[in-house]
């Protein structure tokens, strides 16, 4: 429960301090006086969202929210580990500069925005001005329906199970694009291709020097015979004269041993003649110059030609991609046992999140019929009635609230068929319709329920029969209300005043809390007549006097 507020500089708010009692509070105050600025303090102070609210008169605003709460409350888990220990108060305080930067304290202690949003889903559940504009759509109805029926939990589950989900198709698709057809296909064709040749490193240039040997294969046959004619002729041979040679001088330095050094290097020019011949006889044994051949060495380089064509233009660059081309379809063999892992995991991660999400659906089902009740006996209070309502439920595709779609059907008056809220209901009856919405919700929970302007529309016994509503509801739970009902304001326990005071070419807002002898019979009169004179002040402490003995 909300105790109290300190608020400074936020928007028209210079500062004021609100104290806030248990049960029903209702806060009023002309047009533009700042009443939802109050409300707007309060989700301020506990994360909300905020613009441009920073006031004229200092540089930063500032909100302290004091709290009851217990000390075994499930928001200090939140606290405690921030080294912030359970107590009976919690303050938080919030304060914005004009840049733009926020800063938040807990029990005086820094804490993150994202710690003071968690708890606050403790502290205050608020229906902001709009909100009766809101309910006739799908996916704030599914939100009430979960949130009332208490079905939090599941809901949460099926919103895991769908980003798990999620996740795995992302996954799966992610790897399906890193292993594509077509360039598995382009890989087996290079491969395949390249590896039918299987060219070694540098063949192109052994290749063409072989063609060259071979085209200039008669030249080659002709000088060799030349030379082993030279070196074999019978008696004026090179060989048979080198051997001659050398047999004269070594008789010659056996007379004269000074002649011993040339002896042994005509001897050693006579070995390597015999070496060259035998070295020229082994060469041409083994010359191929079959023309058999010379068509296969031909056909070789050509084939090597076109892959450097294609692939090169070196026959380096045509083995590099062989090898890279391999590796990568490898690689992409392996991605296809990651698809299939990644396959089963979509499956099965479906399969979870489908069945949640029909348990889920069965546990809705199970309890829009008792909150329809719920709301048309509400709406009977508030003189409807012959109207009728239920909540359809169907079936749509996977979203992380589940596959259902649920629709508020809606009828007036006895004998109209049921159809779409926002199509049949007028806007007393869409605000009638979300107070009831709201006063629902308010029965099962515990935190403070706040409601901005949500009688906008309704008046005579419609609105009287609100601020019934709203007073047993304030029996269970602490309600904060903005109002212009003056029936509605009268049946609140505590009643705070919005004014705003111009001054000059300034103007501020101040809260004021009435009592019940002369601010309050003002302020009803006021909100009766526009004019608190002597009739409506009159009637205003008739209205109180009557209210406060039916509470």
């Amino acid at each position: 429960m909300i105790k109290g507020l300190v608020v400074e500089n936020l928007g028209l708010i210079r500062e004021t301090t609100v104290e806030f009692g248990g049960g029903f509070n209702v806060i009023t105050g002309e047009s533009g006086s700042g009443k939802s600025l109050l409300l707007n303090a309060i989700g301020f102070v506990l994360g909300a969202r905020a613009s441009d609210l920073v006031g004229p008169f200092s540089d930063s605003a500032r909100v302290r929210a004091t709290f009851s709460v217990l000390s075994g409350a499930s928001l200090w888990a939140d606290l405690q580990g921030q080294g912030i220990e359970p107590d009976d108060w919690i303050i938080i305080q919030r304060e914005l500069t004009k840049d733009g930067r926020s800063t938040y304290r807990v029990q005086g202690q820094l804490v993150a925005a994202q710690t003071v949003r968690r708890i606050a889903t403790h502290l205050v559940e608020m229906t902001a001005q709009h909100h009766s504009l809101k309910v006739a759509e799908p996916d704030t109805l599914i939100l009430w329906v979960d949130r009332v029926g208490d079905l939090e939990g599941l809901k949460n589950q099926v919103a895991d199970d769908y980003r798990r989900w999620h996740e795995a198709k992302e996954a799966w698709d992610a790897v399906k694009r890193s292993a594509r057809p077509e360039e598995i296909e382009q890989l087996q064709t290079v491969v395949e291709e390249i590896n039918a040749a299987h060219p070694l490193p540098n063949e192109d240039e052994l290749l063409n020097q072989e063609l060259v040997r071979l085209r200039q294969g008669q030249r080659l046959m002709e000088g060799y015979q030349e030379v082993i004619r030279i070196l074999d002729q019978d008696d004026g041979g090179v060989v048979q004269g080198f051997a001659k040679l050398s047999r004269l001088l070594d008789s010659l330095q056996r007379m004269d041993p000074s002649l011993e050094g040339a002896s042994q290097l005509m001897e050693q020019a006579s070995t390597l003649i015999e070496e060259a011949h035998w070295a020229l006889n082994q060469w041409y044994e083994s010359l191929n110059l079959d023309p058999d051949h010379l068509e296969q060495v031909e056909q070789r380089a050509d084939w090597l030609a076109r892959l450097k064509r294609k692939y090169g233009p070196r026959l380096d660059d045509v083995i590099g991609l062989l090898e890279e081309s391999a590796a990568r379809l490898a690689e992409v063999d392996n991605l296809g046992w990651e698809l299939a892992q990644r396959e089963r995991l979509v499956e099965t991660s479906y399969q979870e999140y489908e069945r949640n999400a029909k348990s889920l659906s069965t546990a809705r089902r199970a309890c829009v019929d008792k909150l329809a009740a719920d709301i048309l006996e509400l709406l009977k209070e508030m003189e409807m009635p012959g109207a009728n309502m239920e909540f359809s439920i169907t079936q749509g595709a996977p979203r992380p609230t589940g596959m259902d779609t649920i629709e508020c059907l809606f009828a007036a008056n006895p004998g109209q068929v049921a159809k779409p809220l926002a199509k049949m209901a007028s806007g007393g009856e869409l605000s009638r319709v979300a107070l009831a919405m709201a006063v629902v919700e308010g029965r099962v929970g515990s935190a403070t329920l706040v409601l901005d302007e949500l009688d906008t529309g309704l008046g005579g016994i419609s609105a009287g029969r609100v601020g019934e509503l709203l007073a047993r509801l304030g029996s269970s739970r602490q309600v904060l209300v903005v109002s212009h009902q003056p029936t509605v304001a009268a049946r609140a326990s505590v009643h705070i005043k919005i004014q705003k005071v111009v001054d000059g070419s300034s103007a501020e807002s101040r809260a004021i809390g009435l009592d019940d002898t002369q601010g309050r019979p003002v302020e009803v009169a006021r909100m009766l007549s526009g004019h608190p004179d002597s009739v409506a002040l009159k009637h205003a402490r008739q209205l109180l006097s009557r209210e406060v003995e039916g509470a």
